[in-house]
């Protein structure tokens, strides 16, 4: 695999020399997303950094997405990894972040589920604060295409649909906003993170994004699965009663449902066979059903092609 030869190749500490970082603990490595290989280490102040090694080909304007967006909130003060330091390692490109302490929303999830409901409303809290933040120039000057188009050749009619909803520009839209990718210590959201898909979008969109993951991606394995998998209502309830407290309404992003389908089905297809992936081809299936159900009720089948073998 691509990902194992590059983990057996690359340094952390040669990595982090090259980046001016000469002194520091042991880099110890973390789970990160499907794009990028993460360690967490120390400098002798006593700070946690984080590194971001963007491993596979072609993902230099995804490291530079990130990076603008992560500026944008360290502009804004929505709480984010703060960038240190942006470089590349053998031709890989890298970046030094902050460290947000605490864990994954999800992981409070799975110790204490009576605090699901709370924590969700804190999750939507979160997602309408995000949706006040101005986007970047440089987003604005490609938006809506960059994101809209976003979907495997097959369901490219779903963009064109998507496209014809009269697509605001105006707000920060993350475009990945679950909870894995919000960090928290139990009380307050300490980190939003995995920037990679960044927009100037819609709120909708997002929303939809969101929606369609929290109903049908797959949990991480564990003791936990089959009770994360009953509680996904009661979180989706939380999640839309806390966008509503902190944005004031929640907008209808149900036509953009099938859409946003698609654009997790294209992120999904492309790593489902990796071995640090723990979804499954059945989970991929569920997700084209879904599709096709949300694009019939907006009056757009999906082709019978594009649906999995019985």
């Amino acid at each position: 695999m691509i990902e194992q030869d590059i983990q057996e190749r690359i340094d952390p500490r040669q990595a982090l020399a090259v980046l001016g970082y000469g002194q520091t603990s042991e880099p110890r490595r973390i789970k990160g997303g499907w794009d990028t290989l993460l360690w967490r280490f120390q400098t002798p102040d006593g700070r946690q950094h984080s590194l971001r090694i963007y491993f596979l080909p072609g993902r230099e304007a995804m490291a530079e997405r990130e990076r603008i967006a992560l500026e944008t909130c360290a502009g804004s003060g929505l709480p984010a990894p703060r960038v240190e330091t942006v470089g590349q390692f053998e031709e890989m490109p890298a970046m030094v972040l902050s460290w947000c302490p605490g864990y994954p929303i999800l992981s409070f999830v799975e110790r204490k589920p009576w605090a699901l409901l709370r924590l969700s409303r804190l999750f939507g809290r979160t997602q309408g604060q995000l949706h006040a933040v101005a986007p970047p120039a440089e987003f604005v000057s490609t938006a809506p295409e960059d994101w809209v188009s976003r979907v495997p050749p097959q369901y490219v009619d779903l963009a064109n649909h998507a496209s014809s909803l009269g697509l605001r520009t105006d707000t920060l839209i993350h475009m990945d906003f679950h909870p894995l990718n919000i960090i928290s210590d139990g009380q307050t959201v300490t980190g939003i993170v995995d920037w990679s898909g960044a927009a100037a979008g819609d709120p909708r969109a997002d929303l939809a994004r969101t929606d369609i993951t929290l109903r049908t991606a797959p949990v991480p394995p564990g003791p936990m699965s089959y009770l994360l998998n009953l509680l996904r209502v009661v979180m989706l309830y939380g999640w839309r009663a806390g966008y509503r407290e902190a944005a004031g309404t929640l907008p209808d992003y149900r036509p953009l449902k099938a859409w946003a389908g698609a654009t997790l089905l294209a992120e999904i297809e492309r790593v489902i066979d990796r071995p640090n992936v723990w979804g499954t081809q059945r989970d991929l299936e569920k997700l084209r059903r879904m599709v096709s159900v949300w694009a019939r009720e907006i009056g757009r089948p999906v082709a019978a092609a594009t649906l999995p073998s019985p």
